[in-house]
């Protein structure tokens, strides 16, 4: 072969693997995008040779993007039944029995108060009474003369969606709950305010800055779902992400 062949061949060679590189759009769970896909991000485009183009819009959004076609993959912060009453509140009834649901790892929500806040404990009743809007000062716990005020993640999020199942059992949240742009901005909030409660993920809680209270144990996977089997380049993305978060 000579000179001009093996040229030719190498540019036809590195046409076609140009060729199997794809754009990959993964929108939803703030949770999952900053505990598992952010950092793990330049790894795998290096090792699955595809573009991600990423967006943290909160569970529910992720899938009305996902259903719509407006995305490849969703990220998702909870199990798949309360991810869709998030995506119901963020605008689309979606039928769970067409995704694929792939876990990466568990996580867990925790309910953090500022540091200076004397209240160590709060049982799940009471902290269903204040998201109810029931018990409005903190010295009905035990605490400081100080009205309560709740964060929560934005209305479509996972962990607010979590929240109101588990913890609320079903209930709305009541009016004076005041929802933030993500899960991690609630714990930003909290940080910042004596009077402050919310539930964020652990990945969330920042020392020093945060203080958790002890509570029942709230486990949830974080997972990235696609609507039917995934299509190679998402396959590899997912299997990739996979690997990254046992390493982690």
């Amino acid at each position: 072969m000579n000179k001009f062949s093996i040229a030719c061949a190498a540019a036809l060679l590195a046409m076609a693997s140009g060729a199997q590189a794809d754009v990959l759009k993964i929108t939803g769970a703030s949770t999952v995008l900053n505990v598992v896909v952010a950092p793990a991000k330049a790894a795998v485009e290096k090792g699955t040779g595809h573009t991600l183009q990423i967006i943290g819009s909160g569970t529910g959004k992720g899938l009305v993007d996902l259903f719509n076609g407006d995305s490849d993959i969703a990220m998702v912060s909870e199990p798949m039944d309360i991810a869709a009453d998030a995506a119901a509140v963020a605008g689309k009834k979606i039928d769970a029995s067409k995704v694929k649901f792939f876990e990466l790892r568990k996580d867990e929500i925790v309910f953090v108060v500022h540091p200076n806040n004397p209240v160590g404990k709060l049982s799940w009743e009471q902290i269903r009474d204040m998201h109810l809007g029931k018990i409005k000062n903190w010295k009905e716990v035990g605490g400081k003369d100080l009205p309560i005020v709740v964060y929560s993640d934005s209305t479509t999020g996972g962990t607010r969606a979590m929240i109101k199942k588990l913890v609320l059992g079903g209930a709305e949240y009541g009016p004076d709950v005041k929802p933030q742009t993500s899960v991690k901005r609630a714990a930003e909030v909290v940080s910042t305010d004596e009077a402050g409660l919310a539930g964020v993920g652990k990945g969330f809680v920042e020392e020093g800055k945060d203080k958790v209270v002890q509570t029942k144990r709230i486990e949830r996977p974080l997972a990235l779902v696609t609507l039917g089997e995934p299509k190679p380049a998402a396959k590899a993305v997912i299997e990739a992400f996979a690997k990254e978060a046992k390493a982690h």
